[in-house]
């Protein structure tokens, strides 16, 4: 299947998802892992800026909410997961290539589904049975916007989800037809609707 063409923007928010080789969880414990990818988010932007909005990292992939306003996100990208495998390597003596293939990307055009992104990104954990509360996983940037733990980059969050009614909103359950819209957005270029898969209406 041919690599899609990169829509480049410079002010729109492109979703981002990279994952580990065959789907394996990482060989480092996930608070290592937490620090080597700020260590190497902050060496990337260091030679190509972009604006970091969210960042999750699970235990075999991560999601990243961000804007590019030199319409660079390939260079970032390849910079940021290039620096990643290589301190991982550095530190397990692995020599099998680190992520499963080049990272996924969408571009956001749509300012509802910017939102459900943003959510979606921030209940990866709680899908996957770890907390019940997104502010309460240890590996999200919820953490730094609530003043709760540092960030070794800046972040560019203009949403102020941080009191408790913001709070409220991003845990409420995506309802699963977006869910599910928002998991096959990654195959598409661009996204400017939700849609429901089997009726083809927006949601």
């Amino acid at each position: 299947m041919p690599r899609k063409q990169l829509i480049r923007s410079k002010n729109l928010p492109y979703h981002v998802t990279s994952r580990s080789n065959n789907k394996e969880w990482f060989t480092l414990a996930l608070p290592e892992m937490w620090q080597l990818c700020q260590d190497s988010m902050k060496e990337a932007l260091e030679i190509h800026n972009v604006e970091i909005i969210s960042f999750v990292l699970m235990a075999n992939h991560y999601h990243l909410l961000v804007i590019t306003p030199a319409g660079n996100l390939d260079s970032f990208m390849y910079e940021f997961n290039k620096r990643l495998a290589l301190k991982i390597k550095f530190k397990t003596g692995q020599i099998n290539r680190i992520f499963g293939g080049r990272y996924k990307w969408c571009l956001i055009e749509s300012q509802r589904y910017l939102l459900n992104c943003y959510k979606y990104i921030y209940q990866n954990p709680i899908r996957a049975g770890l907390v019940t509360n997104c502010e309460d996983y240890p590996y999200s940037t919820i953490k730094t916007l609530l003043g709760l733990a540092p960030f070794k980059v800046p972040l560019h969050d203009k949403y102020g989800f941080k009191d408790e009614y913001g709070l409220r909103w991003l845990n409420e359950k995506i309802e699963q037809s977006e869910e599910l819209a928002l998991k096959k957005s990654l195959s598409r270029s661009v996204m400017n609707d939700l849609v429901d898969r089997k009726t083809r209406k927006k949601i």
